[in-house]
């Protein structure tokens, strides 16, 4: 497996690169976004482990950029690390496609876990279509259709769904629900997945038709017989 740290500090950029390689994974560093944006073309790492606040572009910018241009520059996991608190930072973040989040500073050895469990779901992103009433999620191209048509959902949209749809007829709780698509150190809180299940239901009629609200508990995804 194959990881680019973008980091401008190095001692945190070498701290993270002798913990990874102990693992045995195949890694390149850089403290610049653009040399970082040059890398992941002509390599096309499996995870990126990027900051936030970096020279020549910085992390939300180099997310939305390989995030538009999968095709240059593969679909990397990233775990983005900052020492910005700032919610709206966070939430940015995650919005756009990042993986995982983590607020500096931060114990290496919790980083190359949460890298070993997302490369590991990466694996799983490949897997069979799921189909639920009209909505199809094509896991392989990543997107979703819904009475014949492509919504567009965001990542953390993408998810949520997918999520949901794997546990149909199950009670899921809002903190199963952040511990799974928010895995970071950082919980939003209950409120946005109350957010953003609101979000599906206006994309997504046959959704907001099965979906229950199971109070002061979660949601369940009803799949009536």
């Amino acid at each position: 497996m194959k990881i680019l740290i973008i980091e401008d500090d190095l001692s945190i950029q070498n701290l993270i690169y002798y913990f990874l390689r102990k693992e045995h994974f195949i890694v390149d560093k850089t403290e610049n976004g653009l040399d970082g944006l040059k890398l992941l073309k002509e390599n096309h790492y499996d995870a990126i482990i990027l900051d936030l606040m970096i020279p020549g572009i910085d992390g939300i910018n180099f997310t939305k950029i390989i995030k538009t241009l999968p095709d240059d520059y593969g679909s990397p996991k990233i775990i983005m690390v900052t020492a910005k608190t700032d919610i709206d930072d966070v939430l940015e973040g995650l919005e756009i496609g990042a993986d995982d989040y983590l607020k500096k500073p931060f114990d290496p050895r919790e980083l190359v876990l949460r890298i070993k469990n997302l490369l590991k779901s990466k694996k799983s992103d490949l897997s069979d279509n799921l189909k639920f009433k009209d909505i199809e999620i094509k896991s392989k191209e990543h997107i979703v259709i819904s009475e014949n048509q492509e919504i567009e959902l965001s990542k953390k949209e993408y998810d949520l769904l997918s999520f949901l749809i794997k546990n149909k007829n199950l009670v899921i709780t809002r903190d199963q629900i952040l511990d799974k698509i928010w895995n970071s150190s950082y919980y939003p809180g209950d409120r946005t997945v109350d957010v953003y299940i609101s979000k599906l239901r206006d994309k997504l009629p046959t959704f907001s038709d099965s979906i229950k609200t199971i109070k002061g508990v979660g949601y369940k995804l009803e799949e009536k017989k």
